[in-house]
């Protein structure tokens, strides 16, 4: 629901997963599926929800004493979550494709620079290439978005770790896929899809800047 986050654990976490749990929260009286925004996987589970209602409940709104349901931003958890030990949780679907897009987009630029005289292919080669891994531009935490039209927008964090974008809990292992996914979720994916290099922006400083605008982390 709007505005509210329900803040819960997974019993028999080992057999099940939020995804799991997410399915059985949908029933009947409730208008739309829940979606995972983020898991942690935690020692002593019950008496951290516990802690953590608690500071949820002082810091923020519990819409009912008895529900799990707080009036806060996923933000605004993520950072209590960040405060406890432990493994945040992935979803194992993992989305490769369209990794090709951006090395081809790297081999069309280094064509480019060869012709325009920037030094010997094999050199501007190894550049271009380094370039576009996302640790080299992106930084752990760090938001990604894209917008389709107006107000259809995708918000992605990076994770430095496994060096993707985590959306929704879904893994994207190159930019080209995160974007070409919300294009083929929204129905406007079209011939071979579109580069996330030169569509997708990041937050800096409080700002959305175009990604393409980014140079290589000092």
């Amino acid at each position: 629901m709007p505005g509210l986050l329900k803040v819960g654990m997974i019993h028999n976490a080992d057999e099940r997963t939020p995804l799991d749990r997410a399915r059985e929260l949908y029933k009947t009286g409730v208008p739309l599926p829940f979606v995972v925004e983020f898991a942690k996987k935690v020692s002593n589970p019950k008496q951290k929800e516990t802690i953590l209602h608690n500071l949820l409940s002082q810091y923020t709104e519990q819409i009912n004493q008895n529900r799990e349901f707080f009036r806060v931003s996923p933000e605004e958890v993520r950072t209590f979550f960040e405060l406890m030990d432990g493994e945040m949780w992935v979803d194992t679907r993992i989305v490769h494709e369209d990794e090709d897009k951006d090395k081809d987009e790297d081999e069309d630029e280094d064509e480019d620079e060869d012709e325009a005289g920037y030094g010997d292919g094999a050199t501007a080669n190894a550049v271009k290439r380094s370039g576009r891994d996302m640790r080299k531009y992106f930084t752990d935490g760090q938001r990604i978005s894209h917008t389709i039209g107006i107000n259809k927008t995708w918000i992605g964090t990076y994770d430095y770790a496994r060096n993707g974008i985590i959306c929704d809990t879904i893994l994207y292992q190159s930019l080209s896929g995160f974007v070409n996914t919300h294009h083929k979720k929204n129905g406007t994916y079209t011939n071979n899809g579109v580069s996330g290099w030169a569509t997708a922006k990041c937050e800096v400083d409080g700002q959305w800047i175009s990604v393409s605008k980014l140079q290589p982390l000092q």
